[in-house]
């Protein structure tokens, strides 16, 4: 199948999305490109947005928000990935709101929230040793600085390159890169080689 794509939102299409529907100007084929965006990337926002709040009803305003800044806008030919510049606008808009609040005065500040590890019980026997594996895994990443989990976060869970990461980040890929091999070196000295089933099993459970 033929398949159109948008550069400007480094997004693919099905030809027959676009070819089928009549346009009246660049600014109703903008909108039709910011719905198709909205339904593609919701979730992702949501559930990012969850891990910087725990106020889900906030988050569903901010994506709001988001998009309806984005539909005023005569044209996006300024945003290279509407993936990575929708995770950022969701960053941004929640450190604003948290300064406007008081309540953080620098964005390092801002949590990362992430499951206690009472979750995994729901999986797993008390008595299971795999599960205090995983609960003693949890708890270190815990210990991480917040910047830490996120890269932890948006690079073995998205699957965003370091180049993504520090564009949402506002950092540069090689920070991303050290604070990512900080990461693993802390998790290796807890359980020694850290296989990719805990690194999956741990995140598989704050996809949602």
């Amino acid at each position: 199948m033929n398949i159109i794509i948008t550069r400007a939102l480094n997004m693919e299409f099905e030809e027959k999305d676009l070819a089928a529907k009549v346009f009246h100007g660049k600014k109703d084929k903008l909108l039709y490109i910011l719905e198709l965006s909205y339904k593609k990337y919701y979730n992702l926002l949501y559930n990012y947005g969850l891990k910087l709040t725990n106020d889900s009803e906030l988050v569903q305003d901010f994506i709001q928000e988001i998009f309806t800044k984005l539909c005023k806008r005569e044209n996006i030919d300024n945003i290279s990935n509407i993936k990575i510049y929708l995770l950022r606008a969701m960053r941004n808009i929640i450190y604003d709101y948290y300064v406007a609040q008081k309540d953080i005065v620098s964005i390092d500040d801002m949590e990362f929230l992430i499951p206690d590890a009472e979750v995994f019980k729901t999986f797993f026997s008390k008595n299971d040793e795999e599960l205090q594996k995983y609960q003693t895994l949890l708890q270190t990443i815990n210990s991480l600085p917040n910047q830490q989990k996120q890269i932890l976060y948006l690079f073995y869970i998205k699957g965003l390159t370091h180049k993504e990461i520090s564009e949402v980040l506002d950092i540069n890929p090689q920070s991303s890169m050290n604070s990512l091999a900080k990461s693993i070196r802390k998790l290796r000295i807890q359980f020694g080689q850290i296989s990719e089933k805990y690194r999956r099993i741990y995140f598989v459970n704050i996809r949602k």
